[in-house]
């Protein structure tokens, strides 16, 4: 229980946030425990006892507060954060972290077929979406042809300007021999 760490004491903590990460750390120091300030909205019966862990990790120091005594293991809500003192149970949640994350992976097809579909459905149910995106789609339209437009003009451009220059006569002229 994470009640009855002392300094020196190892601790298991997983990152889930942007940057997952696990790391071993080491307890540096624990406040003496103190009862859990009950909110009116959710009042408890028992009263929980918590304590701040500081925990060395790494090059840093992470502090965390408000730990329930009475677990070996806390999702700490700030940071992403879950910290245990039991090996098998920090197994287990990140065993349940890359599940879920691969499930994540495993169903992108289907969450792109659902934001396709969201977009067709918006528009079923609201007609000006769907004259917002035939606007839309149409504008898209006439700037590639546009831009073809532009570089056929340029192309035709650059062919004029070499026929009409004056090295291209004195190239003509240049093969009429004279004996």
């Amino acid at each position: 229980m994470l009640g009855t760490l002392r300094p020196g004491s190892i601790v298991y903590v997983l990152c889930k946030g942007e940057n997952p990460s696990f790391n071993i750390g080491q307890v540096l120091s624990t406040t003496p425990p103190r009862p859990k300030v009950a909110n009116q909205f959710m009042p408890t019966m028992q009263m929980e006892q918590v304590i701040d862990i500081n925990v060395k990790v790494g090059d840093d120091t992470k502090t965390f507060s408000g730990v329930n005594t009475a677990l070996s293991i806390v999702d700490t809500g700030s940071g992403g954060y879950v910290i245990s003192d039991d090996k098998q149970l920090i197994t287990n949640e990140i065993e349940a972290f890359g599940t879920n994350s691969q499930n994540v992976l495993n169903s992108q097809g289907y969450h792109k077929k659902v934001v396709a579909s969201t977009k067709q459905w918006l528009m079923d149910l609201n007609p000006s979406l769907r004259k917002e995106s035939e606007r839309d789609e149409e504008m898209s339209k006439m700037k590639g042809e546009m831009s073809e437009m532009r570089q056929t003009i340029s192309e035709l451009t650059n062919l004029l300007k070499g026929a009409l220059s004056p090295a291209t006569t004195n190239v003509g002229s240049s093969l009429i021999r004279k004996e």
